[in-house]
């Protein structure tokens, strides 16, 4: 285990790019080569004909190749702002000089991890420079660090635990605030249990000092995909943090641990939720809140526990098509939509350019419409385009859509 030990202490110092994935997480890497790179393409800057940038991109580790897209953009796009906060850049130049104590930290916490889950595995962790937009991000090639927006290390170790935790989890359901409540709460959970350092702070301290008027509007939001208030961003009706959906979720994973006898398994369990509605039961918490909330509203308390409630309605969807040939599948939440799948429900053709499809569904629905694969996805007329088509109720049994174009997802 020493020798392990020295090995990576070796890798640090030199940047060496290991294997992506490890089993022993002393063998977990931490992979610092693309911020020697960035300091290198910073420092020819000002003496450069050509952007350094383009250089720190083309040899970049899978790190920064996962930080392209929405991130860094394009050399241009980092060299411009680089240019532009050049000082702030410059207070992160030593930044990783600590990184070695970091290190010892960090691989605590995941032999803590492996012992309360045996099955856990370690990606490759990237210290990269962007462009001051995204502090990390987790990708299949491993989790990348935005090293800029660190002025020092303080809580570095329970964020890469908790993208750590996140390689682990194999949630299910349909997307729904719940779900993602679940997710994010239940990797801070794992990661605060295993490091024993605490994180979302702020989210935290303002869910406990507001709990009980959170509470109160989570059971009446948990089952539809509107995360507004409670995660990215707020609509500014009060004066929450961004983010409350991760204390909300810990609070939940929270309960349910404690009220298992057998903690490895609620750690596997809080890792695999098959149903986040059953998982929220058997935590018991916000029991009280939901069975007020069905008593106000009148409705059934086992409601609360099911992704969809109620009796099914039959509905007719018509699609006008913009080629006679084409073949039209519906994709949706819910299994008469076929799962997601891109190809199980498919549309009986009633003309040249018009499809129909008379089927039951649960309300509120959502869905999409493809030629069978997600290469060929459409772009419907009055939906944004990639975005779900919602029926909110069936009070009308006809809904007919017309698709503009398609395109790959």
């Amino acid at each position: 285990m020493k020798t392990n030990h020295l090995i990576l202490l070796s890798l640090l110092a030199f940047g060496t790019i290991n294997a992506q994935f490890a089993e022993d997480p002393l063998n977990a890497v931490l992979e610092t080569k693309d911020a020697k790179n960035f300091w290198k393409a910073f420092d020819k800057m000002e003496t450069s004909t050509a952007n350094p940038f383009v250089e720190y991109i083309e040899n970049g580790s899978p790190g920064v190749k996962s930080f392209i897209t929405n991130r860094i953009i394009n050399a241009d796009s980092l060299y411009a702002t680089v240019k532009k906060n050049k000082e702030e850049y410059l207070k992160t130049r030593h930044v990783l000089d600590g990184i070695g104590a970091k290190d010892k930290k960090l691989k605590a916490s995941y032999s803590a991890l492996k012992y309360w889950y045996p099955k856990a595995k370690f990606s490759t962790v990237y210290f990269v420079y962007g462009r001051m937009n995204t502090g990390g991000n987790s990708s299949n090639e491993g989790i990348s660090i935005g090293t800029e927006l660190f002025k020092n290390l303080d809580g570095v170790v329970p964020l890469i635990v908790h993208e750590m935790i996140h390689f682990q989890q194999n949630n299910k359901g349909n997307e729904s605030l719940l779900k993602q409540a679940l997710t994010e709460g239940g990797a801070d959970f794992i990661a605060e249990f295993v490091s024993g350092e605490p994180m979302n702070v702020k989210a935290f301290q303002y869910g406990e000092a507001n709990s009980d008027r959170l509470y109160k509007e989570f059971v009446t939001r948990y089952k539809t995909d509107d995360f507004r208030d409670w995660f990215y961003w707020t609509s500014k009706k009060d004066d929450r943090p961004n983010d409350l959906g991760y204390w909300i979720g810990y609070k939940i994973c929270e309960a349910y641990f404690n009220k298992q006898t057998d903690k490895h398994k609620a750690v596997h369990d809080i890792l695999n939720i098959e149903d986040p509605f059953l998982f929220l039961k058997e935590s018991g918490f916000l029991d009280s809140y939901i069975q007020s909330y069905a008593k106000e509203k009148n409705l059934k308390y086992d409601d609360f526990f099911q992704e969809f409630s109620g009796e099914p309605s039959t509905v007719t969807l018509i699609v006008n098509v913009p080629d006679k040939n084409d073949e039209v599948y519906i994709a949706g939440n819910q299994k008469g939509l076929g799962s997601w799948s891109a190809s199980s429900v498919k549309m009986e053709r009633k003309s040249d350019f018009e499809r129909t499809l008379t089927l039951k569904i649960y309300v509120p629905a959502q869905l999409k419409f493809t030629k069978g694969s997600w290469n060929q996805e459409a772009d419907v007329k009055g939906v944004e385009k990639g975005q779900n088509i919602k029926i909110e109720n069936a009070k009308s049994n006809k809904f007919t859509y017309k698709i503009n174009s398609w395109f790959k997802n």
